[in-house]
């Protein structure tokens, strides 16, 4: 995991809602050092902590590992979209999503990744099931 992207993400999103490293902390459930120390990059953070700041700022965990260079070559509307913590197929035809060799990928492709996605989603829920 490259937790450069991570700290740049957590800045940039703090900063973004205009709240202090203290005031984000404490409502994200973490203390001051850790944070600055995310945010610093001299901390990876675990996935539950990756989760809690996610949550706190309402966009997806993936977000978050998003570089500076690749947030900026979206569009407002395309980053609003990936952001979102939940993204359904309108959201997706709404992206210029494309093969490699150009064409448009049709809804029909987008549903089939969809349903292998929830098959996916399925399998790892049984899985963990059956850790426990």
């Amino acid at each position: 995991m490259e937790n450069r992207k991570i700290g740049f993400a957590v800045k940039r999103l703090r900063l973004k809602k205009k709240k202090t490293v203290e005031d984000a902390a404490k409502e994200i459930g973490i203390s001051q050092s850790y944070l600055s120390r995310i945010e610093n990059n001299s901390q990876i953070p675990s996935v539950k902590v990756i989760n809690k700041i996610a949550d706190y700022f309402d966009v997806h965990s993936s977000y978050l590992f998003f570089d500076e260079e690749s947030i900026n070559s979206f569009t407002e509307k395309e980053n609003e979209l990936i952001s979102s913590k939940h993204i359904n197929i309108n959201d997706l035809e709404k992206l210029n999503i494309v093969h490699d060799n150009g064409s448009k990928i049709t809804k029909e492709e987008i549903n089939y990744v969809i349903d292998r996605l929830k098959e996916l989603r399925e399998l790892r829920e049984n899985y963990l099931k059956g850790k426990e």
